[in-house]
């Protein structure tokens, strides 16, 4: 009887979780959010990588015009150095911690939207008491990637596919599941943990210690690919990892001597938020952007970026460099 009751709970928590999980893919509607005269994101992740995602926001938001003022926030979810949540134990403390974070945004900031650009976390989400009693409307970026990868397999059907990222992500099977979901033979997916390197990346997106890791896992994968179709698609399943696509291409097409296509999750995010924009206008659009990290950002990682972003995305830049650093921003008791 015990056993039975176990078994009856065990699916609901998996029906439960696919709910929630539902509620961070592209079917929630935010017409009614982007409609608004005045909007307030935020962007989120462990780290720096998801500053790809709101700098991608600025630079659209600019060239549209389609509000009369927006807010855009990077929240820093990494709660300290030495303290990451692929260095974690177990889910329950990965999810504890990203909760507070969660809390944390929804408390001081008050969000139209929150956008998790971090595939970790996109992974954790579920798990979190916010994801169940949220009222916030909150997007994670594997789904964009499951998509993205869905529809360049249906253009290049003898391709074979190529998932990277962090050891959260990639143990967690969630991108591998959801596309055999989808109908992907299991055969043409190759799943390949990178630790380190986005760590890597964030100081020094073209370092030699940045090349060296993706010298290092492009061997693995050499090693462990079982065909020798022409083209290799490589999700980058970490935002971080955007950064490098073009490092990652050139190491990879000499390593493993084929073809290689990036398919980076973090334009599709940007694209599906600006789509609802086509056609608005603004006779001024005014963007604020910030910056904000419970976590201390070295003067090294934030130039770096900031550098990469610069061009394009002037303001994001500019806050990065002069970031808030808040030992208070949410709730952290170190283990």
């Amino acid at each position: 009887m015990l056993r039975k009751i176990h078994l009856i709970l065990i699916i609901l928590f998996g029906l439960l979780t696919s709910l929630i999980t539902a509620q961070t893919t592209q079917t929630i509607d935010l017409s009614k959010i982007m409609n608004k005269k005045k909007i307030k994101i935020i962007v989120t992740d462990s780290g720096l990588g998801g500053v790809s995602v709101l700098a991608g926001l600025e630079e659209k938001f600019t060239e549209l015009k389609s509000f009369d003022e927006i807010d855009l926030i990077y929240f820093n979810s990494h709660a300290e150095k030495g303290s990451g949540y692929n260095s974690m134990p177990n889910m329950t403390r990965k999810a504890e911690v990203f909760d507070d974070a969660l809390e944390s945004m929804r408390e001081k900031y008050s969000p139209d939207l929150i956008l998790i650009a971090c595939n970790t976390l996109s992974v954790v989400y579920p798990h979190t008491k916010f994801a169940a009693g949220n009222s916030v409307p909150v997007l994670g970026i594997v789904d964009f990637g499951v998509e993205m990868i869905m529809e360049q397999l249906r253009n290049e059907v003898s391709a074979d596919l190529v998932l990277i990222g962090t050891e959260t992500t990639i143990s967690s099977n969630t991108h591998k599941n959801k596309l055999l979901e989808k109908g992907i033979d299991e055969s043409k997916i190759l799943s390949q943990a990178c630790p380190g390197l986005e760590s890597s990346i964030q100081n020094g997106p073209t370092s030699e210690n940045t090349v060296s890791y993706i010298q290092k896992y492009g061997q693995l994968i050499k090693e462990n690919l079982n065909t020798t179709n022409t083209t290799v698609l490589t999700a980058l399943c970490c935002t971080h990892y955007g950064f490098s696509s073009e490092l990652i291409k050139s190491e990879f097409k000499t390593i493993l001597n084929r073809e290689v296509k990036i398919l980076n999750p973090n334009d599709a995010m940007i694209s599906y938020i600006v789509q609802y924009e086509k056609g608005k206008s603004s006779k001024q659009s005014n963007i604020n952007v910030k910056v904000v990290s419970r976590a201390f950002l070295s003067e090294n990682e934030t130039r770096e970026i900031s550098d990469i972003i610069k061009e394009k995305a002037p303001v994001s830049a500019e806050a990065l460099l002069n970031y808030t650093y808040d030992v208070n921003l949410f709730k952290f008791i170190k283990e």
